[in-house]
């Protein structure tokens, strides 16, 4: 294994540590981990962006090295990792233990091993006398649909002058990624007709016209599984009928069922298109409800609706990140990240961190020390190419 230096490495190990044992399962404060980064970046930094979300107890945060110019490079990651309830480890999940070449826990590869990356540089950075700024962005919730992003990215654009690429550092195994599908999560709630189940005739069972739609999801997804092979799943828009929940009891007919399903849009389609086509279905077994029972109904409630990431072979952000990493080309990946939320505020962005996706979100979840080198080595060199 190439390291820079035996010091440099245990600190992001070390780093790693420190925050794999906070708890920052989606939904809860950030004020312990933002606590711990600013102990880390504030003093060194020359400027701070804090934005915080609407319930006052997480924030985002970013700092910047270097002077307020133009061309500057912002590495960013989250701080929220999925929950490990109803999994089985066999390493404590919120410890950072160490065997092999690798270290377990929660959040090691997605994307605490990234962030630990960011913190170990910045007395690098605060010593590197840069003409350009690097900044280092940590932001909250990103696991449940990208939801504190909006608002930092919204403040960057009006803080920072013209920023040169943002490097949203999700595990890549360090390849620089610029496309990724988009995601788009809804709720779709029935409201029938309540009856005894003996006397159907005098109800409108909501169960039956949320299977009823669910199917036609399904069919839908298969439409588009037809379009191009499984082993091109990246150019694939998949559907997902992802919840159903109705009913009280045997002898009841329900007047209320919800279903969840889910988008996630190949690049070049139309996402909007494809929700009002869905919609339409919907609107189509309303008025078929309606028919029987004016007061049925059905309502749409967006839970998150998460931009793609769109090739830009222009993109200055691309062009950094090919010279850093001498790849000819970006690649494209399934998931969704915060890149997308990213391009869309103007801001030029690619993908490219430590680690492999395959490991994230499972028990024992894990990142090879290899991955950490590597990813200390590429910021090293964006310092480098700050510095001139």
């Amino acid at each position: 294994m190439q390291q820079n230096s035996k010091g440099e490495y245990q600190h992001t190990k070390a780093i790693l540590g420190e925050l794999v044992r906070i708890e920052t399962v989606s939904g809860t404060s950030t004020n312990e981990i933002i606590a711990l980064i600013a102990n880390y970046c504030d003093e060194p930094s020359d400027a701070t962006i804090i934005a915080p979300g609407p319930n006052g107890t997480q924030k985002n945060i970013a700092f910047r090295f270097g002077p307020d110019v133009a061309g500057g490079i912002i590495l960013s990651g989250h701080t929220d990792v999925v929950p490990v309830q109803d999994q089985k480890w066999s390493h404590p999940p919120f410890d950072a233990t160490e065997r092999q070449g690798r270290i377990y826990g929660r959040g090691t590869c997605d994307m605490k091993g990234f962030l630990a990356s960011m913190i170990a540089s910045v007395p690098k950075l605060a010593i590197a006398d840069l003409v350009r700024p690097i900044w280092l962005a940590f932001t909250y919730d990103e696991e449940t649909g990208c939801l504190g992003a909006p608002y930092l990215a919204k403040e960057i654009v009006k803080q920072a002058s013209g920023i040169e690429a943002v490097i949203v550092g999700e595990p890549t195994e360090m390849a620089v990624v610029d496309q990724h599908k988009g995601a788009f999560v809804e709720y779709v709630t029935f409201h029938g007709v309540s009856a005894h189940s003996s006397l159907p005739w005098l109800g409108l069972s909501a169960n039956e016209y949320a299977i009823r739609f669910g199917a036609m999801l399904v069919a839908l997804n298969e439409e588009f599984s037809q379009e191009v092979p499984v082993t091109e799943g990246d150019r694939m828009t998949t559907l997902n009928l992802a919840q159903i929940g109705g009913g009280t009891a045997h002898n009841i007919i329900s007047d209320k069922c919800r279903i969840m399903w889910s988008l996630r849009c190949a690049p070049g389609q139309d996402a909007d298109t494809i929700v009002r086509r869905i919609r339409t279905l919907a609107k189509i077994l309303e008025a078929e409800m309606r028919s029987f029972a004016p007061e049925a109904s059905i309502e749409f409630e967006t839970v998150f609706d998460v931009p793609p990431l769109v090739a830009n072979p222009t993109s200055p952000a691309l062009r950094l990140g090919l010279g850093m990493t001498g790849q000819n080309a970006g690649q494209s990946v399934n998931y969704g990240t915060e890149a997308g939320v990213y391009q869309k505020a103007g801001l030029p962005t690619i993908i490219c961190g430590p680690g492999s996706i395959e490991q994230a979100h499972k028990p024992d979840e894990w990142i090879e020390l290899e991955q950490l080198d590597a990813c200390d080595r590429f910021i090293e060199k964006l310092i480098a190419h700050q510095r001139v």
